[in-house]
């Protein structure tokens, strides 16, 4: 009961955050009617395992794959929402991905606009997002930081924002 009123708090909150900030944005962008700007040149997503590694997480949230994101996610990772609330372990972070992936209507995710970069045992992931239950379409950017454990990297860090207008709370 607790966690799903912390859930919908989330929920209202990130949409608030979200939109206060793009609004303001859209009215400071002459010249573009209103037309999102993406905020980097357009260019096809870089090649290599991290835009692999960013594919398989959606693979894996669209098949409602627990196991991927159990050994994706790092035993210290720490998810952040727009507005502050953070999920600081693993079991946490599984709680709130499970939730989402067995959600009814089915939600299901795609990805584009992919940028990576590496720097020796870490490596981060920006993308930007759209999650479609054929009834709300929620459409977003996502920030992931990775650390390399061994051959596989696993994710310590994410952050996701959702483009959304404020609502009263």
């Amino acid at each position: 009961m607790i966690l799903e009123i912390l859930m919908r708090t989330f929920i209202l909150f990130s949409a608030l955050a979200i939109a206060i900030p793009g609004h303001a944005a859209l009215a400071q962008t002459p010249g573009t009617e209103g037309r999102p700007i993406q905020g980097r040149s357009p260019a096809p997503p870089p090649a290599g395992p991290l835009v692999d590694l960013v594919q398989a997480g959606v693979d894996a949230y669209n098949k409602g794959d627990m196991s991927y994101f159990e050994r994706a996610f790092a035993d210290d990772i720490l998810w952040i929402d727009e507005d502050g609330h953070e999920l600081t372990s693993k079991m946490f972070a599984l709680f709130f991905i499970n939730r989402q992936m067995t959600a009814t209507p089915k939600r299901k995710m795609s990805v584009h606009n992919v940028a990576t970069g590496t720097w020796g045992d870490t490596a981060w992931a920006a993308f930007a997002y759209t999650i479609d239950d054929g009834v709300n379409k929620r459409t977003g950017m996502n920030s992931t930081l990775f650390r390399k454990s061994g051959n596989d990297w696993k994710i310590v860090l994410i952050h996701g924002s959702i483009n959304a207008f404020a609502i009263p709370h």
